[in-house]
């Protein structure tokens, strides 16, 4: 995450007006270097923001754009745009394992799909398939983008979450039983990824363990040494950009 002398991309700050909430919501979105002068469309990475943070954490703190610039530089990452929204819905921060976290993740899931998306398609040169899109958060935002890739699995083929909010959660009805036909569930999804710091107790490694032996693909990724912090997040989303698109 440290600048290199590599080609740059850029951050953007946009507004968009959320018809789910009635309200304005900012969004930050990186294009790669050479997006400016070429007529190229691209794939899109939606990073969603965990429970204390905004729109500016992935960016500010993360050094998304920095750790992807040097990936790209070496060969290591496919360009891609990312758009980073801001995951707090407003009406506070629901427990996990509680019904209003589920209202919650149903809520962002809706805003994304039918605000943002619509927004980002019409705005940037994205290619508009599932097959170009991923989706990945920490925290909440783990839990929220896992919520929103399972209940639109016709929209995204990629799906992350780094030391996701994922509690109590019965594998067999989880988002209308999704894990239960795993050869349907292995061929729309190209990449599942779940990480999580090793000294921290988010379940990430039970909750793999669980799924690949209900027959799901998927990839758990330890940070060795790490608790619920940023660089376990860095190290996640740095794993994970290189296995997409």
């Amino acid at each position: 995450y440290m600048l290199n002398d590599v080609p740059h991309g850029k951050v953007q700050y946009c507004n968009v007006y959320s018809e789910v909430l009635n309200m304005w919501r900012p969004v930050l979105v990186y294009t790669p270097a050479g997006y400016e002068t070429s007529d190229e469309k691209y794939p899109v990475f939606y990073l969603v923001s965990g429970t204390t943070d905004t729109e500016e954490t992935w960016f500010k703190v993360g050094k998304t754009n920095v750790i992807l610039d040097n990936l790209i530089a070496q060969g290591k990452a496919e360009k891609m745009i990312v758009v980073m929204p801001y995951g707090y819905m407003m009406k506070g921060t629901s427990m996990p394992t509680s019904l209003a976290a589920a209202e919650m993740y149903a809520e962002f899931a809706k805003e994304l799909t039918t605000t943002i998306m619509p927004y980002v398609e019409k705005e940037f040169r994205t290619i508009n398939d599932r097959d170009h899109r991923a989706i990945a958060g920490f925290s909440r935002g783990g839990g929220q983008s896992l919520f929103t890739a399972l209940s639109n699995l016709d929209k995204f083929a990629y799906i992350g979450t780094f030391s996701g909010a994922i509690f109590g959660v019965d594998l067999k009805t989880y988002a209308n039983g999704v894990f239960t036909n795993a050869s349907d569930f292995n061929s729309k999804v190209k990449y599942f990824f779940m990480g999580m710091g090793t000294e921290e107790n988010f379940g990430a490694d039970k909750m793999t363990s669980n799924l690949k032996e209900m027959g799901i693909n998927v990839t758990y990724f330890p940070s060795q040494g790490t608790h619920h912090e940023w660089l376990t997040w860095r190290r996640c989303f740095a794993e994970f950009v290189q296995h997409i698109f």
